[in-house]
């Protein structure tokens, strides 16, 4: 398993190399929108959604609600709007992102108070609109991201601030994991019994570091470190949360994995499970705040 980890991750390597630094921003675009069409597959049956044709609907219909965003919106390069932050319009990404933040809040709740006896959530509709808000967010978080400082011949920022969300996002998982094999005892939540207070400690701990060291790295225009570090640490928390909401998903529908994608590691959804919650936050809070600087 291990063997078979590694080797899918050294193949992925270059492949998300190219997609960050060497494709122009519509054909980024376009394969966003296929990849988020495998993972409206996986979704379908983290939801229980019963049957190939059903989970194909599903996965189209995300695929036209992100195909919409594009067609009735700005410019990619514009995205989510030319008003943000300063003002906030009614433009589909900008609406988008705002949505899914509710989301997101919903699924850290339902990770808190998580138990097989607490059904509210757990009706295959309503997490298929989960999936309709969260997905598609994924889509307009990325294109956002990617098109920073596209426009003013910065070709290759967006996609430094793309790989430097992945390393926030990596190392919470990489230092849980390492962490919590090392000194984990107390016991996080029942959604995941493997994981543990210290080894979200341990991983916060080195989420925080990779912020601190990409503000120098990128050249962010943070001017309240303290402010700064607390959202960092707040986007780790996410990423936990994040993973555990896919937990949460599989263990309702009775599956170990959202898919068989990627040898060893499962699904994309697997994979990109804390990347759906924090990628939405992570552009929000920063562009807010213009610590981007391109």
């Amino acid at each position: 398993m291990l063997k078979q980890r590694i080797i899918t991750a050294l193949l992925l390597l270059p492949i998300v190399f190219v997609l960050l630094f060497q494709v122009q921003l519509q054909i980024f675009a376009a394969i966003v929108i296929v990849v988020v069409y495998l993972m409206a597959l996986e979704w379908a049956k983290l939801s229980s959604l019963k049957g190939s044709t059903s989970a194909s609907l599903f996965a189209l219909f995300i695929s036209a609600i992100n195909l919409m965003i594009w067609k009735f919106s700005e410019d990619l390069i514009v995205w989510p709007s030319i008003s943000w932050p300063h003002h906030v319009q009614t433009e589909l990404p900008l609406m988008t992102l705002l949505l899914s933040l509710v989301v997101v809040a919903l699924a850290i709740l339902i990770v808190l108070s998580f138990s097989k006896n607490n059904n509210w959530w757990q009706k295959f509709p309503l997490r298929l609109v989960f999936g309709a808000i969260l997905l598609p967010a994924f889509f307009v978080a990325f294109v956002s991201l990617r098109s920073i400082g596209y426009s003013s011949g910065n070709f290759a920022y967006g996609g430094k601030l793309l790989l430097f969300m992945l390393l926030i996002i990596w190392a919470a998982d990489t230092g849980a994991f390492v962490t919590g094999k090392l000194f984990g005892k107390t016991k996080l939540t029942s959604v995941s019994p493997n994981k543990t207070w210290e080894g979200v400690l341990g991983g916060v701990a080195l989420s925080t570091l990779i912020g601190w060291l990409g503000i120098s790295m990128l050249n962010l225009s943070v001017n309240n470190l303290g402010l700064y570090l607390s959202i960092v640490v707040l986007l780790a928390a996410i990423s936990v949360f994040g993973d555990l909401f896919e937990s949460a998903l599989k263990r309702v529908a009775n599956v170990k994995d959202s898919g068989a994608l990627l040898p060893g590691h499962g699904g994309l959804l697997d994979r990109l499970d804390s990347t759906i919650a924090v990628a939405p936050v992570f552009y929000i809070i920063f562009s807010y705040f213009e610590w981007f600087n391109a």
